[in-house]
This record gives structure tokens, C-alpha cells and sequence, in this order.
């Protein structure tokens, strides 16, 4: 009896496996990129015909290219709105049909110190637990018992803004019109 449940259960894996994998197919795309559009907010923008379709380029001042085709094609725009400086840019990660939708996922991408500021965690200081050259004298890094702890203030930047102020954008044609289009940030990777 073991025999056929196990039998049973691969069988219902392969299976599974197998549906999942018509579920998340890879969708075709074509994309452009820029540093400088109207829009000052963030703002993700699905467009399925001519008329949102030449909009969305309006958004970044520019005329809209020939090739899309209302009822064959979707558009999305994704406008980052203000940054400060240059650098930044959006970095379109996948375009995949799951199930009944496709899901278009970007990421945020900025000059370094700002990718590194997102990933960082604040993580707790180390202090040195040793009491230094006697070992019955108190450690120097140890407070009496009696004073109350108070963090330090955070950090200023004292930096500022390099360059002007920036609003990236991407605009992503979808070689497909018969699903809906979800568009999804990916924060941290």
C-alpha cells in the first residue's frame, strides 16, 4: 500500500511542477530608460492604447515611438519622481505570465552610497569587554551602575544634493494585451 502512495505522490509532483512551470513563462519586452521626466511623484502607469500610450511619452517629453498596437500590446510607465543627483535609474528585473496576469518587477537603482544606505541594518556596536593592563580595576567602556544610558543623536549628512534634481523613469512595451499587467517593486535583493 506504501508503494502506491508514494507512487501517488510523485505522480502529483510532476504534475504540479509541470503546471508551475506554464504558469511563470517569461513574457517579451522591449524598454527604455531615462533620467528627466515631467512627473515629480512616483507613479506606475499601464497604458492599452494610442492616446495613453503617446501620454506616457509626454510624461518624459519625448514623441512616442512607432511599433505599439492597441488590443496586441500593453505599455507600463514607471516614474520614480524627484531625486537628488544623478545616478539614479530604474532596472526592470523580469516580465512574467503567473497564472492569470503578468507581473512586471523593477527595481530602484541609485548611486552607491544610497544602494548601501537601503541594504545596511543597523547593527549593534561592539564594545571591548576587557578592563585593560589590571584586572581588578573597572573597565573603561562600562558605565557606574548608577548613569542612565542615552544613545547618540543620528547622524547629519553633511553632503549635499550632487547635480540637479532627477526623475528616472523607465516605459516598458509588453508584446501582450490579453492579461492584466501587475507591476511590482522589488525593494532589497
Amino acid at each position: 500500500m506504501s508503494k502506491v502512495k508514494s507512487l501517488c505522490l510523485t505522480l502529483l509532483v510532476a504534475l504540479t511542477t509541470a503546471a508551475t512551470g506554464a504558469w511563470a513563462q517569461t513574457i517579451e519586452i522591449r524598454q527604455w530608460q531615462g533620467a528627466n521626466a515631467y512627473m515629480r511623484q512616483p507613479d506606475q502607469v499601464v497604458a492599452s492604447t494610442m492616446a495613453e500610450w503617446r501620454s506616457l511619452w509626454a510624461r518624459v517629453g519625448a514623441h512616442a515611438p512607432e511599433g505599439f498596437l492597441p488590443g496586441r500590446m500593453n505599455a507600463v510607465g514607471i516614474f520614480l519622481g524627484l531625486r537628488n543627483g544623478p545616478g539614479y535609474g530604474v532596472n526592470v528585473l523580469s516580465a512574467v505570465r503567473r497564472r492569470d496576469r503578468i507581473m512586471l518587477v523593477f527595481e530602484e537603482r541609485g548611486p552607491n552610497d544610497f544602494m548601501m544606505a537601503q541594504r545596511m541594518q543597523p547593527q549593534p556596536t561592539a564594545r571591548a569587554l576587557s578592563s585593560g593592563p589590571g584586572f581588578g580595576a573597572p573597565a573603561a567602556n562600562f558605565a557606574p551602575p548608577s548613569a542612565s544610558f542615552t544613545p547618540p543623536p543620528p547622524a547629519v549628512a553633511s553632503r549635499a544634493p550632487i547635480g540637479p534634481p532627477t526623475s528616472p523613469w523607465a516605459i516598458v512595451l509588453i508584446n501582450r494585451a490579453d492579461l492584466p499587467v501587475t507591476v511590482e517593486q522589488r525593494l532589497f535583493r
